[in-house]
């Protein structure tokens, strides 16, 4: 398999900047440019983008804007957004901003160090910045009033793949004459079909051909005062009337000029049945947001189903393409690990997938001739020493951002927000006069304005109630409770191999786990036991206190599926919307996709690539 591959030797990572600093201001060798005024950086994002766009008056009225840049560079543009915000603690924003080369942390702080009227809010955006992977990374800052949207890679490559409505357009990056391939005609019809009605741009360069091409892209545009020495800049709006100018442009391509962001009254009451890690995902990314969110569950505290496990596992399902699928699952880790650090979730950094089995080791070899970024996966031979208590037995990929978790502490930060109904079965589903109206088994009501199943195993009756079927498979999952030796403690990762072991959590392991598709058959501890003591690989058998069936302990649960393996998420009918088929996968997808259905549900923007959000969206399943 490994040699015939069209795969060996593929690239996935993205080029490291090579930075000089120069009187404290950095400068691009590659394109020997700075990244700002040697003046004054922050004064000219002021001038330039704030008050090129009107922002200070557009922030005081609006209660949310879309503001979408190319270049985030060292992030000054959106410290100054964020200094700003303080003054208008009513506004919200979603900031979309691409970067083909992002700088670490150690280099943003050498350029923050400039100016201090924005410390605050630089070393808050330093200690949130994720990891430099190619793709999509989501990032909440000032107490979950920014959303920040970045976009790892080439922007002429992003571009078309998005469908989002920005209000203002910050088009910054290196000047034209040293950057040309982000000033490209096509790109600049990219930027005009992702502008709202009426929304704005500014820029720091009046060049002649770039006015010409934001002309085209349906803009009008204006010189304007430049800042410092440099005489002018450029500023202008979007004309609509341009609009089918627009689609026949010069990208062709896409001459269906994909709808923007549908603009609604959004629903206030949102009801969420099913209060795991979907469900609590969900209701996370609601309140954040201003919505009302209300968790509804079957059991009587949050995460009493497949969620309730005492430890999980969060990695990637990467693949030798690094498709839309495997991109998306990069995406979700890098949020989901985010998100358990900043929870006090987290037991353990880092995944050990041993290249067991043999279809694992077949891929994991065509990983070790490709190029990724470290941080995403690395050959486990390079680990020194290797991992406590997995002498010998560590060959394989580790994954830095995997995660080995305690799920209740994870669901109960991203719940906390959200008020709780247990013990509330849900037999039926009305649409009346009020809204959307659930009745229990015992009896009780409640009425909503908008709904969303997020019920993992129990997804597929509820669909079923709403005259939305999908093919959920529904299996059954055990896992065992295994007692720490003086060895196994020592392990400090997360550990895959078909199976999964965990560190310990107060002197147990998790090792599992079963799957069944017979949910009729009665339950076998014994035989439970050994299917998970059997996935171990033989070297971490002794290390491990597993020995008989009555040392263990053991959890039963259930998790659901799809035909495709993929998740389920988006609207299923008028104010009902889902995000299922999680599979085992749950704690690695959810956190992501439960906030980006909640900006969906209240008409924020979702800033995944297209082909991302079709292979996800509920809709492949539902009649047209």
């Amino acid at each position: 398999m490994t040699r015939l591959s069209p795969h060996l030797n593929a690239v996935y990572d993205l080029p490291v900047p090579q930075i000089d600093m120069a009187d404290g201001v950095p400068r691009a060798r590659d394109f020997d440019d700075s990244y700002y005024n040697a003046d004054d950086g922050l004064a000219e994002t002021r001038h330039v983008f704030l008050d090129g766009n009107d922002l200070p008056a557009r922030m005081a009225a609006a209660d949310h804007l879309t503001i979408a840049e190319t270049g985030f560079g060292t992030g000054l543009n959106l410290l100054a957004v964020m200094t700003a915000l303080k003054q208008y603690p009513h506004l919200q924003i979603d900031y979309v901003s691409l970067e083909a080369s992002p700088l670490d942390a150690d280099m943003m702080a050498a350029a923050h160090a400039a100016f201090p009227a924005v410390g605050d809010e630089a070393s808050a955006l330093r200690a949130a910045l994720p990891p430099r992977w190619p793709g999509y990374h989501l990032v909440i800052l000032a107490g979950g009033r920014v959303s920040l949207h970045l976009h790892y890679g080439d922007a002429g490559d992003i571009l078309p793949t998005l469908d989002i409505s920005a209000d203002c357009w910050f088009l910054d990056g290196f000047a034209p004459a040293r950057n040309p391939s982000l000033w490209t005609p096509g790109l600049l019809w990219q930027i005009g079909r992702l502008t709202a009605d009426g929304g704005s741009f500014a820029s720091f360069t009046a060049a002649g051909d770039v006015r010409r091409g934001l002309q085209d892209a349906g803009f009008d545009v204006h010189k304007a005062a430049g800042f410092g020495r440099k005489r002018d800049m450029i500023r202008g709006s979007m004309r609509r009337s341009a609009a089918a100018a627009v689609a026949e442009g010069p990208k062709k391509q896409d001459a269906s000029h994909p709808s923007h962001t549908h603009r609604f009254n959004p629903p206030g009451r949102v009801a969420i049945i099913g209060a795991g890690i979907a469900g609590a995902s969900v209701a996370a990314g609601l309140a954040r947001r201003g919505a009302e969110p209300l968790l509804i569950d079957s059991g009587s505290v949050p995460a009493s189903a497949a969620s309730g496990n005492r430890a999980a596992l969060q990695s990637p399902r990467l693949s030798v393409d690094h498709n839309a699928m495997s991109r998306l699952s990069a995406s979700c880790l890098s949020f989901a690990a985010r998100a358990a650090d900043a929870a006090g979730a987290t037991i353990a950094a880092g995944v050990l997938a041993l290249d067991a089995p043999d279809r694992m080791a077949a891929r994991h070899a065509i990983f070790r001739q490709q190029s990724w970024p470290d941080s995403l996966l690395r050959d486990a031979a390079a680990m020194q020493p290797a991992p406590p208590g997995l002498d010998g037995e560590a060959a394989g990929i580790f994954f830095e951002y995997g995660r080995a978790i305690q799920p209740a502490v994870l669901v109960g930060m991203l719940a906390g927000p959200a008020e709780f109904v247990g013990d509330f079965a849900v037999s039926s589903i009305a649409r009346t006069a009020e809204g959307l109206t659930l009745g229990a088994a015992d009896g009780r009501h409640l009425t909503v304005d908008a709904l969303v199943l997020s019920g993992g195993a129990s997804v597929g009756p509820l669909l079923q109630q709403i005259d939305a079927g999908m093919p959920v498979e529904v299996t059954r999952g055990q896992v065992s409770h295994v007692p720490a030796t003086p060895l196994s403690a020592a392990l400090d990762m997360g550990v895959s191999f078909g199976g999964y072991l965990t560190p310990p959590v107060d002197g147990l392991h998790e090792l599992g786990a079963t799957f069944s598709r017979d949910l009729n058959a009665a339950i076998d501890d014994a035989a439970a036991h050994a299917h998970n003591v059997n996935l171990l690989p033989a070297g971490l058998l002794p290390n491990l206190d597993a020995g008989s069936a009555e040392n263990l302990g053991l959890r039963t649960s259930y998790r659901a599926s799809l035909a495709d393996r993929r998740p389920a998420m988006g609207q299923v009918k008028d104010d009902i919307w889902m995000l299922g088929g999680l599979g085992a996968r749950g704690f690695t997808l959810a956190p992501l996709l439960g906030d980006v259905l909640a900006a969906a549900i209240l008409g924020r923007p979702t800033p995944l690539a297209r082909d991302q959000m079709a292979g996800i969206h509920a809709a492949r399943y539902l009649p047209e």
